[in-house]
């Protein structure tokens, strides 16, 4: 049997599954807060968190976007970005700029826990029945001393595709999205947002540049903007379809050490909580959803359209495969 010291647990090798199980006891005494009245992180006299690690100043007093460590840490380097001095704020009803402040912070954060990590995770929490502890918009940002089975797995599956085909597998993916047209949810010239061909929930779409690279955290400026503005305005279709439905954001780019392999290319990766997963899925590790992706798609894609601006355009790119069926 093997095991690690972790940050006050342990990792425990499973050998059947040949992957870690986290023990984190000191996790049971995060607070559960999200109908309390006195919150840690809205500025004023309630405010209670650890030293800052980082800060986008507001253009007057105070802040648009802080990093703290987290007080109930899975390892030594887990930070909390906490997104907004608003407390009602969130990813759906910001603006496109905001947005892109809190993917600038993900950006700095990861750059700054890569440090004797072996991967850094970039996530965010929204709703109960995906794991939020307090109502104040923020996500997580923490580095991992190993990789998961599951991305040693991705690992290895890029790179055979690439070496045996000459081009990434994520390239292919978003051309077979885009020439099929009937997963696309949202699509303008620099950054594309649809429903993978097997997802792994009812309403789970991918976002990804029109030019993707392996290193999130190494994304310009442009690049973010595009993202932040595509994620806004999928997330808020998905509010509006669905009642703001609970859902996890994780930002899937490249592990330490393998930020320039030109077999990868990082995305943004949103799951909705809407089912539970039953005893099949315990029993194999098989996703069962029951909304396909392309329906899925299709209802996003009205929602979407009904939000934009009159004269907005979609992508060039998808525009000449043209829009696929519904």
């Amino acid at each position: 049997m093997t095991t690690r010291r972790w940050h006050g647990g342990e990792l425990r090798w499973n050998a059947e599954t040949e992957d870690w199980t986290v023990l984190a006891p000191g996790r049971r005494d995060r607070p559960h807060g999200v109908g309390r009245t006195a919150c840690p992180f809205c500025p004023g006299p309630a405010q209670d968190t650890p030293p800052e690690t980082w800060r986008l100043p507001a253009a007057g007093p105070g802040w648009r976007v802080r990093a703290v460590p987290n007080r109930y840490a899975l390892s030594d380097k887990h930070e909390i970005v906490i997104e907004s001095p608003r407390h009602d704020w969130d990813l759906a009803t910001g603006t496109p700029a905001e947005v892109a402040d809190v993917l600038t912070a993900w950006q700095d954060r990861h750059r700054s826990l890569r440090a004797s990590a072996a991967q850094v995770v970039v996530f965010r929490n929204h709703g109960l029945a995906a794991g939020i502890s307090l109502a104040h918009p923020h996500s997580q940002v923490a580095g991992l001393p190993v990789l998961s089975a599951g991305t040693r797995r991705e690992l290895e599956t890029a790179r055979a595709h690439h070496r045996d085909h000459g081009r990434r597998l994520a390239d292919e993916q978003l051309e077979a999205a885009l020439s099929e047209g009937s997963r696309v949810v949202f699509a303008d010239d620099h950054a594309v947002a649809y429903a993978p061909f097997a997802p792994v929930a009812a309403y789970e779409f991918r976002i990804v540049p029109h030019h993707p690279r392996p290193d999130f955290a190494a994304s310009t400026e442009e690049e973010i903007h595009a993202t932040a503005g595509c994620l806004r305005a999928v997330l808020a279709a998905l509010r509006a379809e669905l009642g703001d439905p609970a859902y996890n954001v994780v930002v899937r780019t490249a592990p330490c050490g393998y930020e320039a392999a030109p077999f990868l290319a990082w995305s943004l990766q949103v799951v909705p909580r809407l089912e539970i997963p039953a005893g099949l899925e315990l029993a194999t590790g098989v996703p069962v959803t029951t909304v396909s992706p392309e329906h899925a798609a299709a209802r996003l894609r009205t929602a979407v359209g009904e939000a934009r601006p009159p004269g907005s355009r979609q992508s060039r790119a998808w525009s000449a495969r043209g829009r696929g069926s519904s």
